[in-house]
């Protein structure tokens, strides 16, 4: 036995040989570094950007999301579109042919789920969230877990945004409802889910990024069992609304909402709704501010633009200069 390959403790016994003892030392170091791979990769991931283009995928196509795209030089995963319960614009049963359209052109669906009649106001006791907690729209849901199953695709559902507000039906300060009935009533829709197979569907939480109406966004949330992505609303409303905030940059918008979200679980994090008036400032360095910004936000995987020429001219390809501040 090769007496420069071994060691012996002091009592003369055998250990292990050096050559042996070196292979181990070098495959736990590798083995200690691909350890930490996964986290650097989370860190380098590319962030997600999708957008509410109007008119996909209500016509059975994305082509305006497709010359969006185009014209930003900025790659579109997600699609997002807003399906109402009861009437108004557009038909509230599930459309197979928009979810297909959106999954047909390489995207994901994101689909604003809204238990209301958009023509018909803020109180809508039709609506209330106790009749949804207390199962009277139980079919009407199973019918959407049964129909999104079908998919076997990844579906996110942004169920009853913007709940920490004073506009939509399913708010908790209007009415009738409160914080309490919009998590039983959360949960009551996640359930049929489960109970249907409906695993590819992603819920989506998404609040104001400023609570409007007394209560916070905190008192809303379902829990980390019920919500798959934390979301946050949240826009740049420019001088000409001085009433919403006026001008105010990208961390003026959504630095606390981030840090409060972030506080309630571990769940990737998006901005699910964003946009920015042109009056008042540089709408242009905006942009490229919240993608600098957004690198540094390390839970946050997505951005999803708002385009369109709504309240204010929100559209990421209203000047050539805008679209070039989007191009990654």
């Amino acid at each position: 036995m090769d007496g420069s390959l071994w060691t012996a403790d002091q009592w003369g016994m055998a250990t292990t040989p050096l050559r042996k003892r070196t292979l181990t030392i070098a495959v736990v170091a590798v083995l200690s570094l691909l350890a930490l791979m996964p986290s650097v990769a989370a860190a380098k991931a590319p962030l997600q950007f999708g957008a509410f283009s109007p008119g996909d995928p209500y016509n059975g196509h994305t082509q305006g999301t497709n010359k969006l795209q185009s014209k930003l030089g900025r790659r579109v995963t997600l699609v997002n579109w807003y399906q109402n319960w009861g009437g108004g614009d557009w038909i509230s049963s599930v459309q197979n042919h928009l979810v297909n359209a959106a999954l047909q052109s390489g995207r994901t669906p994101l689909i604003t789920w809204e238990p209301w009649d958009p023509a018909a106001g803020v109180n809508q006791p039709r609506f209330s969230l106790s009749k949804i907690a207390r199962g009277d729209f139980d079919a009407y849901i199973r019918s959407w877990a049964i129909a999104l199953r079908g998919f076997g695709r990844t579906i996110n559902l942004r169920p009853m945004h913007e709940m920490n507000s004073n506009w939509y039906p399913w708010a908790g300060s209007v009415n009738g409802n409160s914080p309490e009935l919009y998590v039983q009533a959360w949960r009551r829709m996640h359930d049929i889910f489960v109970q249907n197979g409906a695993s590819n569907v992603r819920w989506v939480f998404s609040p104001n990024n400023v609570d409007v109406g007394g209560q916070r966004m905190e008192q809303f949330y379902p829990g980390a069992g019920y919500v798959d992505v934390l979301g946050v609303d949240g826009y740049n409303w420019g001088s000409k609304a001085p009433g919403n905030g006026g001008w105010q940059s990208f961390s003026r918008v959504f630095k606390g909402a981030y840090k409060r979200l972030g506080k309630l679980g571990s769940q990737p994090i998006w901005i699910a709704e964003v946009g920015s008036a042109p009056e008042g400032g540089n709408k242009a360095a905006w942009v490229r501010d919240m993608f600098s910004k957004a690198k540094k936000m390390r839970r946050l995987k997505a951005i999803i633009w708002f385009n369109e020429d709504k309240e204010q001219d929100w559209r990421a390809d209203a000047s050539h200069k805008i679209a070039a501040a989007f191009r990654s």
